[in-house]
């Protein structure tokens, strides 16, 4: 047993210490037993990655040479959300194994990939009731994140990372705007308001900050 955690704490150190999210990834998921430390790892740097496929679908969309190409990066990067949802939901489904310093970066995460996912949505379907639902999605897991970061021992600072996260989406009245807008062209408005202030490029929330990230607010 001890050697095994030696293997473990070894591989998780040469994985930590790579700079390329997917060389990351990849050396993460060689790693056996999959426990829910290397899953959130997984997620971390698959945040990135998302991120990084984001800030592509914006120069595709500029580029009159790839615009027409953009539909397919956008579908790629909705393909990778899906599969980092399928990776919280199995993760924080093995509740035996899960503790509460790990369940609380999970769902928070977790949020925020619907959250990035609303984006997309609202930027190419503009279906603002399809939207709304998914935000109130990350409402709850937001919650959820705050309800299991009170469980631990973690500083005061960390424990406002995902209340932060929470405020910043009902701060400004977000969804009561979404909700008293009469047409769509002022519910439209209202969404892109919100999701412009909360995905991390433009607002700068912490969707998957390792631990020691401070929050100022």
């Amino acid at each position: 047993m001890e050697k095994q955690n030696r293997h473990l704490q070894q591989a998780l150190q040469i994985a930590d210490a790579s700079a390329d999210n997917e060389a990351a990834v990849k050396g993460y998921n060689n790693i056996k037993p999959m426990l829910p430390e290397v899953q959130l790892r997984i997620l971390q740097r698959q945040w990135g990655i998302a991120l990084a496929k984001l800030q592509q679908i914006n120069l595709v969309r500029v580029n009159s040479f790839l615009q027409d190409d953009s539909p397919e990066y956008i579908q790629l990067l909705k393909n990778y959300l899906d599969e980092m949802r399928d990776r919280c939901n199995n993760t924080l489904a093995d509740t035996t194994s899960l503790s509460p310093e790990i369940a609380w970066q999970i769902h928070n995460i977790e949020a925020s990939i619907k959250l990035l996912a609303a984006f997309l949505m609202f930027s190419n379907e503009q279906n603002p009731d399809k939207v709304q639902g998914v935000i109130r999605e990350a409402l709850s897991d937001f919650k959820a994140a705050i309800e299991a970061v009170d469980k631990t021992d973690v500083p005061a600072y960390v424990k406002n990372i995902p209340r932060w996260n929470f405020e910043m989406l009902t701060g400004e009245d977000y969804i009561k705007k979404i909700e008293v807008a009469k047409t769509e062209l002022e519910k439209n408005q209202a969404l892109s308001e919100s999701l412009e202030a909360l995905i991390p490029e433009m607002g700068g929330y912490a969707p998957g900050e390792p631990i020691e990230t401070k929050i100022k607010k």
